[in-house]
């Protein structure tokens, strides 16, 4: 079903997907796979899921973000947030930078969205959400997707700062900045600095991820606008 043909009846719509969801009957449809080329060459997977399943994932997304950012989310991190994006984790980056903290802990995280199963990202939603029946709904949108933080969900640049969210926990009282999936440390000498970049390399195996062995680096003599650059 396209979007003009769900529109041409839409509180109907609404008010039936409302329904099946309270009756506990609503059951996501499979989705289709598609594979995209981003403008670095690099080839992903991504998913397209019907209408009538990206209204239920944005109005959950709708429902969890605020409590996410509320309970979950540090002031430090940008990146799939509103308000919050390359400009202010530079703004970040520059405030250390300028504080005379000029060694840089730069950690790229290596495959941010892939692994982890329906279960299991299920469970860190539920660190900070109690309803089970909310959960169960969570959890069966996840479920028939490749993989549960696949690009192409209207949950899934939320889900890639829930399952940071973990590592962010680990990192609290050091000077940080991290715009989506890019740490920087920021340290007073190249000492600190690889001390900082061991404490992220940790905290991110204590949640399955690692860093990117080619992108990752300790840096001194940076400008902020170094920092953060997209590279595929």
């Amino acid at each position: 079903m396209s979007w003009a043909r769900f529109r041409t009846d839409m509180p109907g719509r609404l008010a039936e997907l409302a329904e099946q969801l309270r009756a506990g009957t609503w059951q996501p449809s499979p989705v289709r796979e598609v594979s995209i080329t981003a403008y670095t060459g690099k080839e992903f997977t991504a998913v397209i899921p019907t209408v009538a399943d990206r209204v239920v994932q944005r109005a959950m997304r709708n429902a969890i973000e605020p409590i996410l950012e509320q309970r979950a989310f540090a002031d430090w991190v940008s990146g799939y947030r509103a308000g919050r994006n390359r400009i202010t984790a530079l703004r970040d980056a520059d405030r250390h930078l300028q504080a005379g903290y000029r060694w840089v802990a730069d950690v790229d995280v290596r495959q941010t969205s892939a692994g982890s199963s329906a279960a299991e990202v299920t469970d860190w939603l539920a660190e900070h959400v109690a309803d089970g029946t909310f959960l169960g709904h969570f959890r069966r949108v996840l479920e028939p997707l490749p993989y549960p933080i696949v690009p192409g969900t209207a949950l899934a640049p939320l889900l890639i700062n829930l399952r940071l969210s973990r590592v962010d926990a680990a990192l609290a009282g050091r000077r940080v900045a991290r715009f989506a999936d890019n740490y920087c440390l920021f340290c007073q000498d190249a000492e600190q600095a690889r001390e900082a970049m061991d404490a992220v390399t940790r905290s991110l195996s204590r949640c399955g991820l690692e860093p990117h062995p080619g992108k990752s680096q300790v840096r001194s003599g940076v400008n902020a606008e170094d920092l953060f650059l997209i590279a595929g």
